[in-house]
């Protein structure tokens, strides 16, 4: 079973790669020697809260690394790629896998921009209940010594 972070990671390349066609979308920072016009998606940070009867609450912050040495206009091009971001991380999943970016920012560069979402994410543990398979009182054989 994969983790919340995994999926989220997941979902928002998934979503990138729909309104990206022909950029490259690492799963990773962007190596060094890496493409010269490209995304990078990582997991930056996860703060989480403890709630009462088992739930948690997290916010996990996803930053998109952008690089672009092609472009004649590389601040004009980055600029417009962050602004696009916005709409497109705004809400990534699909049906009840859904996560909505709560606070959203961008940083340019040199040669183009960091941009961050935070998701709020509410966990529910899963507890399974250990049953009884034997029970003995007083030398009595109760339960589950049926034959079988």
């Amino acid at each position: 079973m994969k983790s919340v972070l995994q999926t989220l990671k997941e979902m928002v390349i998934k979503t990138m790669e729909q309104s990206f066609t022909g950029i490259l979308i690492y799963a990773e920072k962007v190596p060094q020697n890496g493409n010269s016009h490209c995304f990078g998606v990582t997991i930056k940070s996860v703060e989480q809260k403890p709630l009462l009867k088992g739930r948690r609450e997290q916010w996990i912050t996803i930053c998109v690394e952008y690089q672009n040495y092609l472009e004649k206009r590389p601040k004009a091009e980055s600029t417009e790629k962050a602004e696009q971001l916005y709409d497109v991380l705004a809400l990534v999943g699909e049906k009840e896998n859904q996560f909505f970016a709560g606070k959203m920012h961008h940083t340019m560069t040199e040669k183009g921009f960091y941009f961050e979402a935070v998701y709020y994410v509410q966990l529910q543990s899963v507890m399974t209940d250990s049953k009884m398979e034997r029970l003995e009182y007083n030398d009595t054989k109760l339960v589950g010594y049926e034959k079988r």
